[in-house]
């Protein structure tokens, strides 16, 4: 490994943008290569095997751009790490979730919006449990949260709707002051949440996750003080997607390379 490498993320659509953002903040001297598979979004409605295979592909991609370490900036995606398969360090999204949950409440429950995969997966329970039988989640899957922020983003009505579908279950179950965002796609609407939510403190877990990779580039002395470029490759046709360059735009993104890809998936 060599400094010079770039990072990889890796996402079903634009939500990894979140932890891509944080990336540039954190570690601006990094390199990065980011993967949306906007193409099969959304991953949450998938099968398991359909979700390892495609995970899988975009790790190939990105290993074939030669990156030092993958961002796995998909929930859905993190639940189902152990079943990957990587040349390379994989950190996942999941248990900076985790990480990050336990930073903010050291016991009560937390509620945790997710897609429904991610939620019936468990890997948020299980991983929480290993931590602390202190704290636990109040979860809620939602089938369509994420795809209108990845299709419709500026569809308030709408948007408004699908993030009270996503919130309102967990606050009729019990009564938390502190929400997980399950999904690497919620933090781009954090701003609309937390003024329909404002008693409830928001977590999110990219912020942990980047500290994560800065404190093991550092340990291997592979933190890079000389790059900072993005190249960003998504699976849907950027001339059409309009909404790709608006959410760019609107999280404050840099950028060298924005195009499409294929990916092989078996």
């Amino acid at each position: 490994m060599e400094k010079e490498q770039p990072v990889g993320l890796f996402d079903s659509g634009i939500g990894g943008f979140t932890v891509l953002k944080e990336l540039q903040r954190g570690l601006p001297s990094e390199n990065a290569v980011y993967l949306g598979d906007s193409k099969r979004m959304p991953y949450g409605e998938r099968e398991n095997a359909e979700i390892i295979a495609f995970a899988n592909s975009g790790i190939r991609f990105l290993e074939g751009k030669g990156v030092k370490a993958i961002l796995l900036a998909c929930n859905t995606v993190s639940s189902l790490i152990d079943q990957l398969e990587s040349r390379v360090p994989l950190f996942s999204i999941v248990e900076a979730g985790c990480e990050a949950t336990l930073a903010a409440r050291n016991r009560g429950a937390v509620g945790l919006i997710a897609t429904t995969a991610t939620v019936k997966n468990g890997a948020y329970e299980r991983l929480l449990a290993r931590r602390s039988d202190r704290v636990h989640y109040i979860t809620q899957g939602t089938r369509t949260l994420a795809k209108i922020i990845n299709n419709h983003p500026y569809e308030r009505a709408l948007l408004r709707k699908n993030i009270r579908e996503a919130i309102d279950p967990i606050l009729e179950k019990q009564d938390v002051d502190a929400l997980l965002l399950g999904c690497t796609h919620f933090p781009i609407v954090r701003e609309s949440i937390e003024q329909m939510y404002p008693e409830l403190t928001i977590i999110n877990p990219a912020e942990r996750q980047i500290a994560s990779l800065r404190a093991y580039l550092a340990e291997r002395d592979l933190l890079n003080d000389a790059g900072g470029t993005t190249e960003i490759y998504t699976t849907r046709n950027v001339a059409d997607e309009k909404i790709i360059t608006q959410i760019i735009d609107h999280i404050g993104l840099k950028y060298d390379v924005l195009a499409q890809t294929e990916l092989d998936v078996d």
